[in-house]
């Protein structure tokens, strides 16, 4: 025990009077010693547990809280990237947009120049005489319920999905490729035919004998004669009036020397009393190609040609089909 004595204490007011005293056992101050120092102990525990407490968390927890930090740079850094991704996210997507704005732009106006050939086409095909064409003048009985077409255009308010855009030309182009195959050989056709019919004057001289009936003057004798006569100076060449195939090269009675065509379109042209023929059987000649001389062989009275033309077999009047030699 501490306190062996007991204590008296005496408390005075200021002013001295009506003072007071307290006695303090020997045991109650040992028994307050006591709850003084078991306190210090519990304190003393309490405190040496509290910092085993978090000694043995900072080592239990220390590799979380460096990955955790870790993790923070990291994430820094993510977001760091997450920004920079989306600037150039942002510019990719302008750069779409402007993109976009020229192949809309680009395929409108492939749109209206495929419009124009798709017009021109039709200009051409009416030109041509060709038929088929659904074009309709202002003038001609027409009518019947219809609807506006917007042709070369395309909403560029909508979006552009791949692929119809450039289907729809391909189809456009595919369609006026065909159109203008069918022009080549409607022309070609009528090129030939063109080519094939004898339009062209042989030669040019002094026509003697019409195509018809004629008399002859001395004797009065008449007779069908199916072609026309034109005097010329011997040797004067003749000239082709049409494309066409040598049927024959040769001597043929009245004919003398004679030369025959078939233009392949049911004309067929006879050349008569030549003095030199320079083509041969089968050859194929052009418009406008030299194919003999004149001369007067067979039965005639001087130089001159005899020219027919037939059709199908039939002579008709070569007045008709006398050109120019260009």
């Amino acid at each position: 025990m501490i306190f062996k004595k007991s204590y008296s204490f005496i408390i005075l007011p200021h002013h001295g009077d009506g003072g007071r005293t307290a006695y303090l056992s020997r045991r109650l101050l040992n028994a307050g010693l006591a709850v003084l120092a078991a306190a210090a102990l519990v304190s003393a525990f309490l405190v040496v547990r509290h910092y085993s407490y978090h000694f043995r968390l900072v080592n239990d927890y220390e590799p979380t809280f460096r990955e955790n930090e870790r993790l923070t740079v990291e994430r820094r850094g993510y977001d760091h990237t997450v920004d920079s991704l989306g600037r150039v996210i942002g510019a990719l997507n302008a750069q779409v947009a402007k993109e976009r704005s020229a192949y809309a732009q680009s395929m409108s106006g492939m749109a209206f120049q495929l419009d124009r050939v798709g017009k021109a086409l039709t200009r051409v095909k009416i030109q041509a005489g060709f038929k088929g064409t659904n074009v309709v003048d202002e003038g001609e009985p027409a009518g019947g319920p219809g609807e506006s077409a917007l042709l070369g255009r395309f909403d560029l308010t909508r979006p552009i999905e791949p692929g119809p855009c450039e289907a729809r030309l391909l189809t456009g182009v595919r369609s006026h490729l065909a159109e203008l195959e069918q022009v080549d050989r409607f022309l070609s056709t009528k090129e030939s035919l063109v080519a094939a019919t004898p339009e062209l004057a042989p030669l040019f001289g002094r026509m003697t004998s019409n195509f018809g009936i004629r008399r002859w003057r001395r004797s009065g004798h008449s007779e069908n004669h199916q072609g026309i006569d034109i005097a010329v100076p011997r040797g004067t060449p003749v000239h082709a009036p049409g494309e066409g195939v040598v049927t024959h090269a040769a001597w043929k009675g009245d004919y003398g020397k004679m030369v025959e065509l078939d233009h392949g379109t049911g004309y067929t042209t006879r050349f008569g009393h030549l003095s030199q023929i320079d083509v041969e059987v089968g050859d194929r000649v052009m418009k406008g190609q030299i194919i003999g001389l004149v001369g007067s062989t067979g039965r005639s009275t001087g130089p001159h040609l005899h020219y027919e033309v037939r059709m199908h077999g039939t002579p008709i009047n070569p007045i008709d089909y006398l050109g120019s030699l260009d």
